[in-house]
């Protein structure tokens, strides 16, 4: 119906509507093509994410199983520290402050065997706090000493007699407890006891089945460089004599065993075991009818004289060796040996 006033439209020639209709194919064909690339991008982004996710799931479960080896890693590690823990203490006997009381070097084996007794105590008692299992955790007791220069030592302090009197009492300390032990590391060049602590504690810190290890030595053992590399929280230090601040300041345990240990030494003592000094030993010397005591002197000498001492004894000179020793035999017969020897007759 057309509106008064206005004329008809013409109608569209044939040319106008296929015009009309390629317009719109071009228009569909555009449509397709936008459609086809958002199709090829998201599949080519579905297939990476398909990537993605089968690469997670690969990491899961690689996770997953190490989680699991881990976790049965440890079940047997946890099994094995379990087998046989065990606490070690480590003494350094030739050090100031842990010279062991009278009551026990004095009583050769006895003494010895008491010795251990104690220890093995005082040891379980400072324990039982810490673990529950304390009284069945295997003690593992490891004295180290130059025992000759202990010895002198204490015949200097007229407590011992003879060299042979401290073997007793060593002896008696290791055989009480079968894994207790009393080692004699001589003379050393570099403060063997000291030197001996020190790479235990090194070597036995990483062992799995160690569940505490215990420490008397002297301080200058213990240096910076070795504190950093062991797991302090394992490590217990026994003071017998004050501890510097570079050690007190440290997260480490401290303890006092005072029922073992004497005090350090006055300044007015005898010089400490393993040092030069006046040497004075008896010995047991067996002869045809009869034993004969020895009793052999050195005299002290300072670091020029020993040097002159060793020169002359590279130089061949007989006056090199200052000991002097006296002989008395079953018979009452008097030997003095000084370099030139005599025979007085009783």
């Amino acid at each position: 119906m057309s509106v008064p006033g206005e004329f008809p439209a013409a109608p569209m020639t044939y040319r106008e509507r296929l015009a009309q209709f390629k317009i719109l194919e071009e228009k569909r064909l555009e449509l397709i093509e936008e459609l086809l690339d958002k199709l090829e991008k998201t599949e080519s982004r579905l297939a990476q994410t398909e990537l993605d996710l089968n690469s997670e799931q690969n990491v899961r479960r690689t996770l997953q199983a190490e989680a699991s080896d881990s976790k049965v890693r440890e079940e047997v590690l946890v099994q094995k520290q379990a087998r046989r823990p065990f606490v070690l203490v480590l003494i350094d006997a030739d050090a100031d402050g842990f010279l062991f009381h009278d009551k026990y070097i004095t009583r050769k084996a006895q003494g010895g065997e008491a010795l251990a007794d104690e220890l093995l105590n005082r040891t379980r008692e400072y324990l039982r706090p810490q673990f529950e299992d304390a009284d069945s955790l295997d003690i593992i007791v490891r004295v180290y000493a130059n025992l000759e220069g202990m010895a002198n030592y204490l015949v200097r302090m007229d407590k011992v007699r003879n060299l042979g009197q401290l073997r007793a009492f060593s002896t008696g300390f290791c055989g009480r407890m079968s894994s207790f032990d009393w080692i004699d590391t001589g003379v050393g060049k570099e403060g063997g006891s000291g030197r001996k602590v020190r790479e235990s504690l090194a070597f036995y810190t990483t062992n799995c089945h160690l569940r505490h290890i215990i420490v008397g030595c002297s301080p200058a053992n213990l240096p910076a460089s070795l504190l950093s590399s062991i797991p302090l929280e394992k490590v217990t230090l026994i003071e017998s004599i004050p501890l510097p601040a570079a050690l007190t300041t440290l997260p480490i345990k401290v303890t006092r065993f005072t029922t073992l240990f004497l005090g350090p030494p006055s300044p007015k003592s005898p010089k400490p075991r393993g040092q030069n000094g006046p040497q004075l030993q008896l010995m047991q010397q067996e002869e045809d009818g009869g034993g004969s005591t020895w009793l052999v002197i050195q005299p002290e000498r300072s670091k020029s004289q020993s040097a002159g001492v060793r020169r002359r004894e590279r130089g061949g000179s007989s006056d090199g060796n200052d000991s002097l020793s006296i002989s008395i035999g079953p018979d009452n017969t008097v030997s003095v040996d000084s370099g030139r020897r005599r025979r007085i007759m009783g």
